[in-house]
């Protein structure tokens, strides 16, 4: 009798250490969580003295809709090309999201008066840091 063995995804990106990472750039960064879609995994970290908006599970539900919503943007790829990051401002919060591999969405939320846009680059060089993909650019993501 042959006995097969169920091949798990390997996480090879240290998504701990990122998100960690990106909490550093800036205090008025409040929030980084990554949305692992293979084995729907949520890796997040949290500013210290940030207070929640949302609980863990409305979090998490925050990370699979904006993963719903990133598949959207790319219907149009063949045309207008892959998008490459995504900022929307909220009264309370900027959210930036952006793939940080093939299987995994990163969602970063600042305080309202951090202009996001101005950390973007910094946020993919830490992305390319930790990237397990050496030719990482958010151009040649196309998140599946």
């Amino acid at each position: 009798m042959k006995i097969k063995l169920l091949e798990m995804p390997i996480q090879s990106m240290d998504y701990n250490s990122l998100n960690s990472d990106i909490l550093k750039l800036n205090p008025k960064v409040r929030y980084a969580g990554i949305y692992q879609t293979g084995n729907i995994q949520i890796w997040e970290k949290i500013q210290k003295g940030i207070t929640r908006l949302f609980d863990k599970e409305k979090t998490n539900d925050t990370l699979i809709h904006a993963y719903m919503r990133w598949r959207t943007r790319q219907h149009d790829s063949e045309i207008i090309g892959q998008p490459m990051y995504s900022i929307t401002k909220y009264a309370k919060i900027n959210r930036l999201t952006i793939p940080a591999n093939r299987k995994a969405l990163l969602m970063v939320n600042t305080e309202p008066d951090l202009e996001i846009h101005e950390i973007v680059d910094d946020i993919i060089k830490l992305i390319e840091k930790y990237s397990d993909d050496p030719n990482y650019t958010p151009r040649t993501v196309y998140l599946g």
